[in-house]
């Protein structure tokens, strides 16, 4: 075999490029072939070992394998679990008196409705969502009326022994409200610096990371293998060691309650992208999600990871990702780039300062906006809602409910670029 390829003479970088831009016949090879991101990475049509810094590239310690399946937990008796890994459930429902199997992971949704120590008895294996930095990036509030309150409900749940994780940083909210990859990477290490500066960097094996993956598939993967070595990198400074537990969903700003079955197509991929990325646990949105979940459309998501499994056989592979010069490249440029960025939110005193002097918000709203902008310039393209457009497709209008709070300053809110075509 290795004789085979010595028949073959090795083709440079550059003399491939002349050859493609003979067969151009006079059109620009880079405003032809090269094209440009949000996170201002130019996208070139190939890709070589040149390209790869491999003193910055290390193995994931996270394999593909057998991820965890997460569904919503209704309540109702018929729902399937014999294929789910987990639940995520209300802390709520827990005042119910309910039988789960023990084997289920549970993502506990904390809201304050119980005593946190009423579920340590609890057999299964538990996380609990729960995220007093991110509540305040969302509502711009304190989640216990004040930081110190907030702090101390902190101190409580590091106290619970049962419980596999009590820390979640909910980065996903930075994908869904508009922020490019580069932004979300670097803003979610500055919102897990803060637990770690404030608690201790004993709080890391507390922590978990829920991130969201959009359209853009293979920047979903490069954003989320960057940063598992930008966390690494992070804890070297503390000398603390401690892999960090990827919890990713499907987006939420590409669904569209138009043509809503391609949301669908959407989830699949994106649950895919998250699968290539080596998350740990994944859940699908229901393909109804906007608009009226239902159980059909939620045992529909969940089984779509299924499907991935079985007859996909992507739990097959350690790491499918591994050896993509294009992949490898984007990690290593989405890292550098997150890491510049990361120095800059802490030089204007890290996470909580810049959502005060809304920095955090200034970024992430400038690049939702450009993203708006291209979607209705159909830059960006939604197949059933800004192209293809089913005229037949009518949505019921319903009045939006105004919650009016008196925040401390703009919270980051998740929209969904579709909103302003369903109005019309």
């Amino acid at each position: 075999m290795s004789k085979l390829f010595e028949n073959f003479d090795i083709i440079s970088d550059k003399e491939w490029k002349n050859k493609v831009q003979v067969e151009l016949k006079g059109l620009e090879y880079n405003e032809t072939l090269v094209w440009g991101t949000n996170d201002h990475i130019n996208v070139k049509p190939l890709y070589t070992k040149d390209d790869v810094d491999y003193s910055a590239i290390q193995p994931l310690p996270r394999s593909t394998k057998d991820w965890k399946i997460i569904s919503k937990y209704t309540g109702n008796i018929n729902q399937d679990y014999s294929f789910l890994y987990g639940y995520l459930i209300p802390q709520k429902s827990f005042n119910e008196k309910i039988e789960l199997p023990h084997y289920l992971d549970l993502f506990i949704q904390f809201d304050g409705s119980t005593d946190l120590k009423s579920l340590e008895n609890i057999p299964n294996l538990k996380y609990l969502d729960l995220d007093i930095y991110g509540y305040l990036a969302q509502n711009g509030l304190w989640q216990n009326d004040s930081k110190a309150a907030s702090k101390e409900l902190v101190k409580e749940v590091l106290e619970l022994k049962n419980f596999e994780k009590v820390i979640s940083i909910q980065a996903d909210v930075y994908q869904n409200a508009g922020a490019n990859h580069v932004q979300q990477l670097a803003i979610t290490l500055a919102h897990a610096v803060e637990y770690l500066e404030t608690f201790g960097a004993d709080i890391a094996d507390k922590i978990y990371f829920k991130f969201a993956v959009g359209s853009n598939y293979f920047f979903e993967v490069a954003k989320l293998r960057a940063f598992r070595f930008l966390w690494k990198m992070i804890l070297e400074q503390y000398n603390k060691e401690s892999e960090a537990f990827i919890f990713t969903t499907t987006s939420d700003r590409n669904k569209s309650k138009l043509d809503i079955y391609n949301n669908v197509i959407r989830t699949t991929l994106e649950s895919s992208a998250a699968v290539f990325g080596a998350s740990d646990a994944v859940f699908v949105g229901s393909y109804d999600e906007v608009n009226n979940e239902t159980d059909f459309g939620l045992e529909l998501a969940a089984k779509q990871q299924l499907l991935l499994q079985k007859e996909s056989y992507l739990n097959q592979f350690s790491d499918p990702a591994a050896g993509s010069f294009y992949i490898e490249s984007l990690t290593n440029q989405l890292a550098e780039n997150a890491l510049e960025l990361f120095k800059t939110i802490q030089n204007v005193g890290g996470f909580v300062r810049a959502l005060e002097n809304e920095t955090l918000q200034d970024f992430i709203y400038s690049s939702a906006k450009k993203e708006q902008k291209d979607f209705d310039e159909q830059i960006i393209k939604l197949i059933g809602v800004n192209k293809y457009r089913n005229e037949a497709d009518v949505i019921e209008k319903l009045p939006k409910e105004k919650i009016i709070k008196q925040a401390l300053f703009v919270p980051i809110v998740p929209t969904r670029l579709a909103e302003k075509e369903e109005k019309k």
